[in-house]
């Protein structure tokens, strides 16, 4: 063998260890070139094996001749039964996939830089590249911890904002000193507790239910008893809508048919659960006048007289009560 074909064996050697390692070119998107050089290697190896098999060697003896044709129709004997066993055999065909993600190492940007430029990171390139992966796993933990704090930070405030009234019932402060430290709305007690614990089961079932969390039914009570409460209720509010008129106060508005809370979080529970949250809207009937047996249809805008009763004044037009002969 010449020294190039030395080289170029050295040389596929090289690249399969390089390929069981990292994988092949291919997959990481260059060229692979050494593969026509292996291909031309393949086909010189056998023609030289053809050459050897048909060389001279010699005259030889009967004896000879025999043993030979004897380990010939062995080896031949072999030769075919191997030959029926990678028959029968399945073929195994592996595709490598550019676009799949293999199993194996993950190369980097940068390893793939320093493959290309043919030398090995050091050691003050692999400190910085540690150094830089801290720094960034540090703040994605700092990170994760501020949006785990604001979350819960939140969750406070939103409860906070929707048992405010509760609480200010229970608060000994002023209303400048009142703040997140001096409002105990995590451990409320007596009428608080329960109300706050009645609000939150409210609205968490409030989500799937038809009523948005109030009862269906209201509590069961003297008749006479509901419609006195109802009434100094109304009375009450008519007051406070006075007064705050008088004083120059713009009060909130309140949707149609509901009443206005003054009694917001008083009381161990809700008076809606007594009273109802609306108010009942009265019949209105119009007066639609004295019912005289005359002529045409009185309205607001007149006295509608159809053709009909024209006809039945007039004499004419269609009989319908004509007896038959």
């Amino acid at each position: 063998m010449s020294e190039d074909d030395e080289y170029l064996r050295a040389l596929e050697v090289q690249r399969k260890n390089f390929e069981a390692q990292f994988g092949s070119l291919e997959t990481m998107g260059f060229e692979d070139k050494s593969k026509g050089n292996a291909n031309i290697l393949s086909d010189e190896e056998n023609q030289d094996e053809a050459q050897d098999e048909y060389e001279f060697k010699g005259f030889v003896s009967n004896d000879e001749s025999g043993s030979d044709l004897d380990n010939d129709m062995d080896s031949s004997e072999e030769s075919v039964s191997e030959e029926e066993e990678t028959r029968a055999a399945p073929k195994v065909v592996k595709i490598n996939d550019h676009n799949h993600t293999t199993n194996g190492p993950v190369i980097s940007k940068a390893d793939k830089k320093l493959l290309r430029s043919g030398r090995a990171p050091t050691l003050a390139e692999i400190a910085r590249k540690e150094q830089e992966l801290e720094k960034k796993n540090k703040k994605s933990k700092q990170a994760v911890q501020e949006d785990e704090d604001n979350l819960e930070n939140d969750l406070k405030l939103q409860r906070l904002l929707q048992e405010s009234h509760i609480l200010a019932n229970k608060v000994e402060y002023s209303g400048a000193d009142v703040t997140l430290q001096t409002l105990d709305f995590e451990a409320p007690t007596g009428n608080a507790r329960k109300r706050t614990l009645d609000s939150r089961l409210r609205s968490i079932s409030s989500i799937n239910s038809s009523t948005k969390g109030l009862p269906k039914t209201l509590e069961k009570m003297p008749m006479s008893m509901r419609k006195g409460m109802i009434a100094s209720r109304e009375r009450q509010i008519a007051k406070y809508e006075e007064e705050a008129r008088n004083a120059g106060i713009i009060l909130s508005k309140v949707k149609k048919g509901e009443l206005r809370d003054i009694k917001q979080g008083k009381g161990s529970t809700l008076a809606s659960d007594r009273l109802g949250t609306g108010k009942k809207a009265p019949k209105r009937i119009r007066d639609r006048g004295l019912k005289i047996n005359s002529v045409g249809r009185s309205t607001r805008n007149g006295i509608i007289i159809s053709q009909q009763e024209i006809d039945k004044v007039n004499n004419q037009g269609r009989r319908f009560n004509k007896k038959k002969r």
